[in-house]
């Protein structure tokens, strides 16, 4: 079954929220929502009751910090160890945060790599924020998983989609009512500057602010383009959020930072998501960090004391430890198998070639091919020499044979034996005799001996010689048939 992905962001007293179904191998945008708090609610909970009445309960869940609640710097540090960064990423930020870092969490993402320094973006907040923030969630029944801030989570949405646009900066500046973020992306979409600040570029109807309202959110801006100007000479202009709605607040901005504006498309990177969601562009991509094909790697307050420790449905990470053990055994059954099977096919070549050895000598001479075939079959030559030989008891002796053949006979019958073949299955008898009548005679004294059973004239006919036959006789040795 899919998982139900829910990124919800906090904006004043408006929550946003998108959605999306993921599998192993595919992420299908949902959609979005949202909601706001009434005028009689002390707290953002039934807003967030209403929220999840219209999404679902979710399986996994990426939430947002206030942006303006976050201290962020960029950091160059001259290593790229990953467990390094782990250990001097927080001192690094300490001279940079307005509170002490004892009462802070830090998180930080590497964003890009010079040689053999690494560029950092770090951020703090307050721990209380924190507990405040996972506490409200969890009035709702909600455990995030990730809880991250969102400029980083658009500028990455923005890095990877372009929209069709060229290699250049852009400045990105999320619009709401009650905060606004700037980040600025040089020409390969890394964050060069991340501000925010606890103003907004529209009011509570959605119109554009007045130029006295709108003049620390300009100054903003072009201190962060003039703190840059020496690494990008251009940017285009980029607004999301609920500003990106109002065509007028897009305007002001172009004309006051005198930069050309540009269109951003936040469904480039989600099928199913359309081109006029700029304004939830935030919980949007969020949803980046969930994706199961090279997922973005976002900023995460949820570690050390805040770690998650929840599951998920679908969640097999905590059986990864139970799987590799368990393969790491299989694999040394399967090593011990081939190991054995391995060490007898070898002691069986090393029979064979001693076979060999031994029947050399039988064979005459270097056994090739199968030796215990050719030992057999040698073997069985052998035997039935030997028993030609007299050499098999179950067998007369030629000699008796002989001496039988010559008692059965009568000695004045008119025959003569030219040939005599004795094998191990009887005898065969080649001859002449002055009748037919003769032969038959021959047949019946051979038969009254007792020591054959099947007795046969294969041949008898008129010979070269004059009143004389030609036969052919075969007698088999009782037992042979």
């Amino acid at each position: 079954m899919p998982q139900r992905i829910l990124a919800v962001e906090i904006a004043g007293d408006r929550l946003r929220a998108a959605t999306a179904d993921r599998t192993w191998n595919s992420f299908q945008f949902i959609g979005v929502f949202e909601t706001q708090r009434t005028a009689d609610e002390e707290s953002l909970v039934p807003a967030l009751n209403r929220l999840l009445e219209k999404t679902g309960h979710p399986d996994v869940v990426v939430s947002a910090l206030p942006p303006d609640r976050v201290a962020k710097r960029l950091l160059e540090l001259p290593f790229k160890d990953l467990r390094r960064l782990h250990q001097v990423v927080p001192f690094a930020l300490e001279e940079h945060l307005p509170f002490a870092v004892d009462g802070a969490a830090v998180a930080f993402v590497r964003v890009g790599r010079e040689g053999d320094n690494s560029l950092v973006l770090a951020a703090s907040v307050r721990k209380q924020d924190i507990q405040d923030h996972l506490g409200l969630l969890a009035s709702a029944g909600l455990d995030p998983k990730t809880v991250t801030i969102t400029p980083f989570a658009v500028a990455s949405l923005f890095a990877r989609s372009r929209n069709g646009t060229a290699r250049t900066a852009h400045l990105l500046v999320d619009a709401e009512q009650t905060s606004t973020s700037v980040v600025l992306l040089d020409k390969q979409g890394i964050p060069r500057a991340m501000r925010s600040i606890s103003a907004g570029l529209i009011t509570p109807d959605g119109s554009p602010r007045g130029a006295e309202e709108l003049a620390p959110i300009i100054n903003l801006m072009r201190q962060t383009m003039l703190a840059h100007s020496a690494e990008l000479d251009h940017a285009d202009l980029i607004v999301t959020g609920r500003g990106a709605a109002v065509p007028k607040v897009r305007a002001n901005l172009a004309d006051l930072l005198s930069l050309p504006a540009r269109d951003f498309n936040c469904s480039a990177l989600f099928e199913g998501a359309s081109p006029d969601l700029i304004r939830f562009v935030s919980p949007i991509s969020m949803l980046l960090g969930e994706t199961p094909d090279h997922p973005v790697e976002l900023l995460n307050f949820r570690q050390g004391e805040f770690a998650f420790r929840g599951r998920t449905r679908g969640d097999l990470t905590p059986f990864y430890p139970t799987a590799i053990l368990a393969a790491c055994l299989a694999g040394f059954v399967l090593l011990h198998l081939s190991l054995g099977v391995y060490g007898k096919v070898h002691r069986l070549h090393l029979i064979d070639r001693q076979i060999a050895k031994v029947a050399a000598p039988v064979l005459g001479g270097e056994a090739s091919g199968d030796p215990v075939v050719q030992l057999r079959s040698g073997i069985s030559a052998m035997d039935k020499q030997l028993r030609l030989l007299g050499g098999d008891p179950s067998r007369s002796f030629v000699l008796d044979t002989l001496m039988s053949i010559s008692q059965a006979v009568p000695p004045r019958i008119p025959a003569e034996f030219e040939e005599m073949q004795i094998d191990p299955s009887g005898v065969r008898i080649t001859g002449l005799a002055d009748s037919f009548g003769t032969v038959d005679e021959v047949k019946r004294a051979l038969d009254q001996s007792g020591e054959f059973g099947t007795i046969e004239v294969t041949h008898a006919t008129s010979g070269s010689q004059a009143n004389k036959v030609e036969f052919r006789l075969s007698a088999d040795f009782k037992g042979t048939e």
